[in-house]
């Protein structure tokens, strides 16, 4: 039963992050058609890592995504 409750606790923490990798995707002007294999790779690469790679990816990815969203929110706008 504790094995349930990690895994809903990972996926609760990795699905909001996967969704952040394929909105920058989208930045990128990538086909929508290649979307879900795009979460699919990245859920891979978080889930099939062992486990102190899967905390590493995690840490990067938080802080990298947070860095690069403020970034995004308090630049300067050129167009107003």
């Amino acid at each position: 039963m504790d094995n349930l409750a990690d895994l809903s606790g990972q996926v609760a923490m990795l699905a909001p992050i996967v969704a952040a990798y394929v909105g920058i995707a989208k930045e990128f002007r990538i086909p929508s058609q290649y979307y879900h294999l795009i979460s699919l790779l990245i859920a891979a690469s978080f889930v099939l890592a062992p486990p102190t790679v899967q905390q590493s990816l995690t840490t990067i990815s938080i802080i990298g995504l947070t860095a690069s969203g403020l970034y995004h929110y308090t630049k300067k706008r050129e167009n107003v």
